[in-house]
């Protein structure tokens, strides 16, 4: 095995993991804390959240680094012009600039929440709602983004 092999599996488990987890939030763990009273919303936030919040920094830190290591092991980066002359290229470029996109916002927009998470013991009820929206709101735009970046990375590898 080279590691070409080891570094596409490693990008591939965190990417589709990655995934897994923006699915999980929108679908299981937002709609239940939406469901809860305020208290409830409280600690579920204090309790759930900052462990998803850092699950989602390792992950997407994962896919992406393992991303360019991987682009790398595979051109050499010595034509990038590569990149615009294939589908290959083309949805490589797109996917891992939309991937590269998305971590940077999870890691200077979205920790701006996590402080907050930490602290949900001790906020008003105002901020909880704040939080409540928001959680609403980013994760699944997120989702949009990490579908369309899996469905370009299944395209560059195999096509239609």
């Amino acid at each position: 095995m080279n590691w070409v092999n080891v570094v596409r599996w490693v990008h591939v488990v965190a990417g589709i993991s990655w995934l897994g987890e923006v699915l999980t939030i929108n679908l299981v763990l937002v709609p239940a804390l939406v469901s809860l009273n305020k208290e409830a919303r409280r600690a579920f936030i204090h309790q759930v959240f900052p462990r998803v919040f850092r699950l989602a920094s390792i992950l997407s830190a994962t896919a992406v680094i393992s991303g360019l290591v991987l682009n790398y092991l595979m051109t050499g980066w010595t034509d990038l012009g590569a990149l615009l002359r294939s589908r290959w290229g083309i949805s490589i470029l797109v996917g891992g600039s939309l991937g590269l996109l998305l971590t940077l916002f999870h890691f200077f927009v979205e920790t701006r929440l996590e402080p907050t998470a930490h602290t949900a013991d001790n906020i008003s009820d105002s901020e909880v709602e704040k939080i409540v929206s928001v959680l609403n709101l980013v994760p699944k735009i997120g989702m949009l983004i990490i579908v369309v970046v899996v469905l370009l990375m299944m395209y560059a590898a195999r096509g239609l």
